[in-house]
């Protein structure tokens, strides 16, 4: 598994998407009242990368190989998933001390991100689609920054939350749904084509 995990995944994009959120949190850090759109482009970031980092160019061939899908999924998010999430968790604890003080919630919004680019990228993979990530990557990443910028509906849509009379509540309840649900979203998909093939 590692050995495929090693040659199968995009390390170069993987490491400039993480090169990217760093930057993106450390403005972020210097001016957090200003830049804070920049925190909702940083998640979007994250599940771009990952989404990307499953798509499968050769799937005509690699899916007719007795490895399935599901055990190439696992193997490539083994590889991808932890350092994403481990620079994630490195940017905030590092700038804690220059961000609004809901650390865990930020946590919890990278975990999200990163379990529905893979839950629906996996699904999409799932269903005959060989490169379902770059096109969710180009959708996510403007549409996290947008809804940062905007904050449109901040006590009902409180995805990027900053001030104080957010609906810091309901932000992580959006995003630990987004947490929970991936895992099952995955499964579901995986399921669903093994029933198919069957």
């Amino acid at each position: 598994m590692t050995r495929y995990a090693v040659r199968a995944t995009p390390w170069l994009l993987v490491m400039v998407g993480c090169g990217v959120v760093a930057g993106l949190m450390a403005l972020v850090a210097a001016r957090p009242w200003n830049l804070w759109p920049l925190e909702g482009a940083s998640v979007g970031v994250m599940g771009g990368v990952v989404a990307v980092a499953m798509d499968e160019r050769c799937a005509g061939l690699v899916d007719t190989l007795p490895r399935g899908l599901r055990w190439r999924t696992a193997a490539r998010a083994g590889a991808v998933v932890p350092i994403v999430l481990t620079l994630w968790a490195c940017s905030l604890f590092t700038w804690r001390h220059r961000l609004p003080d809901h650390l865990w919630l930020f946590v919890l919004q990278g975990a999200g991100a990163v379990g529905l680019a893979l839950a629906i990228t996996g699904w999409r993979r799932a269903t005959g689609t060989a490169e379902p990530g770059a096109p969710f990557a180009a959708l996510v990443i403007p549409t996290a920054t947008a809804l940062a910028l905007i904050r449109p509906w901040p006590h009902w849509v409180a995805l990027f939350p900053v001030w104080p009379g957010d609906n810091w509540a309901f932000s992580r309840a959006i995003w630990s749904a987004a947490s929970l649900g991936s895992p099952a979203l995955l499964a579901l998909a995986f399921t669903l084509r093994a029933g198919r093939r069957g």
